[in-house]
């Protein structure tokens, strides 16, 4: 069984970034994609995803439901890739994040997905993922990305995701010091 970092979750310290500043060329291609696709309103519809037009990034990809449960909001995975089970240890679709992950990962995790629903716009988070104790062998990041359930919806409610994992033994693109990663949230601006 996985155990995520011990974050600090009070506060998230957001800050804006551009399509072209993401560290991964997946990404920067989602991102694109779903500005691509934007409603008049400024998020697209679930309809307007078609997974087709991205099946190497399938196994890593989550569609999140915002589910509204006497007054809380709670995020159940609709579906969620291969590598997502595989990275996570179980099978996440048809669960909810609170049912799988810690309460402090959960809170960060919940944070995100407001401030992705809430501003309209991806959401590009990493940070630490800690497996088998307290032992740091990965960062984690991802790329959230609102979406309304229907073209006639207006306000967002679901969360169109694509999540990876880089273990400190493997080549990737992050290259700095494992002992002062601190958890980065970026809401991503068009330009």
């Amino acid at each position: 069984m996985q155990i995520f970092a011990q974050l600090p979750h009070s506060t998230l310290d957001i800050s804006t970034g551009t399509i072209a500043a993401l560290p991964d060329e997946r990404l920067r291609l989602l991102a694109n994609y779903w500005v691509a696709r934007r409603s008049a309103d400024g998020v697209p519809a679930r309809t307007a995803i078609d997974p087709l037009d991205f099946p190497a990034l399938l196994s890593n990809i989550m569609l999140i439901e915002r589910v509204m449960e006497a007054g809380e909001d709670r995020y159940r995975f609709r579906l969620a890739g291969t590598d997502i089970a595989r990275f996570t240890g179980r099978e996440l679709t048809g669960r909810f994040l609170d049912e799988v992950v810690p309460a402090d990962y959960h809170d960060y995790v919940r944070q995100m997905n407001r401030v992705a629903l809430s501003r309209r716009r991806p959401v590009y988070s990493s940070s630490l993922y800690h497996d088998k104790g307290d032992f740091v062998n990965a960062i984690t990041y991802r790329l959230i990305m609102p979406l309304t359930s229907s073209p006639e919806s207006i306000e967002p409610d679901l969360l169109f995701v694509c999540q990876f994992w880089q273990r400190r033994a493997e080549p990737g693109p992050w290259n700095g010091d494992w002992r002062s990663v601190t958890p980065e949230v970026r809401v991503i601006e068009e330009v």
